[in-house]
């Protein structure tokens, strides 16, 4: 069994990317974890991963298991009060140099890692690798350092390497404070939310497709480099809101298009140009839309007995 290392693996995108691994006999699972996270979010693969107390020397404890591939999904101040927190965001420098020692000695075969749309800083439209990487905020900027650091670590010490600059996704398990919970929870309950005009319009790719295409990356003979995770189809806000109401039916919506201006310089269409990856992975396919936002409005309305 070829052992991959996955950090993050109780958040949102790390949880789904075990998920997607677990199908595959071939694969076991190595994971990080505090002794109180909470791991509802991998409750169905609990029992299939090999965990390693990140509080102790895990390391060493790490090097002893000798993972051939690391994928590294664990990020420090994610939320949008902490992405200007230079304390919280450099947390994620130290860690990835512990990370990337561990790789050396291990000598592990490839190394993933994740940035995003925010290292572009402000643009409008569907853009590809070669668009200048501009970030205005801290965490934009740490993320673009995270990648240069990857890339020139890893090409020194042979380790094939990805950098996944990720886009809108969405999914049952992400954060109750992301905007699609949000939605779900306001229309459900008849409360009043006040939002842009709308016209925004973002890729929202589905949580599964995207560990799906991870998972083909950690299989496959695929070149390193950066590369753009994207869907190809963009949706307005206003359209996003309205299919949500859609499925959810309620006998009144208070959604208030409008009452919200626009923030200066607000980007009116953010998506990424995949091409590059489409070239280099076996599989590059995405699921119904709809109903893959039909089952997540139904999971959060269980889950939170709205």
């Amino acid at each position: 069994m070829t052992k991959v290392l996955i950090t993050g693996i109780t958040g949102f995108l790390g949880a789904e990317i075990a998920q997607a691994l677990s199908f595959n006999s071939n694969y076991q699972i190595i994971a990080l974890k505090r002794e109180k996270s909470d791991l509802w979010r991998c409750k169905d693969i609990v029992s299939e991963i090999i965990w390693v107390d990140i509080s102790s020397n895990w390391e060493e404890s790490v090097i002893n298991l000798k993972p051939e591939i690391i994928v590294h999904s664990a990020w420090s101040g994610v939320s949008s009060k902490d992405r200007d927190d230079w304390e919280a965001q450099f947390d994620n420098l130290f860690f990835l140099r512990k990370l990337l020692s561990v790789a050396k000695t291990v000598r592990a075969k490839k190394f993933l890692g994740f940035g995003s749309q925010a290292e572009y800083g402000v643009f409008s439209g569907i853009i590809d690798e070669d668009h200048p990487v501009l970030p205005v905020s801290t965490y934009g900027v740490i993320k673009k350092i995270s990648s240069q650091i990857i890339e020139s670590f890893c090409q020194q010490n042979g380790i094939n390497w990805y950098w996944l600059r990720l886009f809108s996704f969405f999914g049952e398990k992400e954060a109750d404070d992301w905007l699609i919970p949000t939605l779900v929870k306001s229309i459900s309950e008849n409360k009043e939310m006040n939002m842009t005009p709308g016209e925004q319009k973002y890729a929202y790719m589905y949580v599964k497709d995207l560990s799906n295409i991870i998972f083909n990356i950690i299989k496959s003979d695929v070149k390193s480099g950066i590369y753009n995770l994207s869907s190809d189809k963009a949706i307005s806000l206003i359209e996003l809101t309205n299919k949500i109401i859609n499925i959810i039916q309620p006998s009144s919506s208070y959604i208030n298009f409008g009452a919200i201006r626009y923030r200066e310089n607000q980007p009116m269409h953010i998506q990424g140009d995949n091409s590059k990856l489409k070239e280099q992975v076996n599989s590059f396919e995405e699921t119904d839309f709809n109903q893959n936002l039909e089952n997540v409005v139904n999971y959060i309305i269980k889950r939170n007995n709205i």
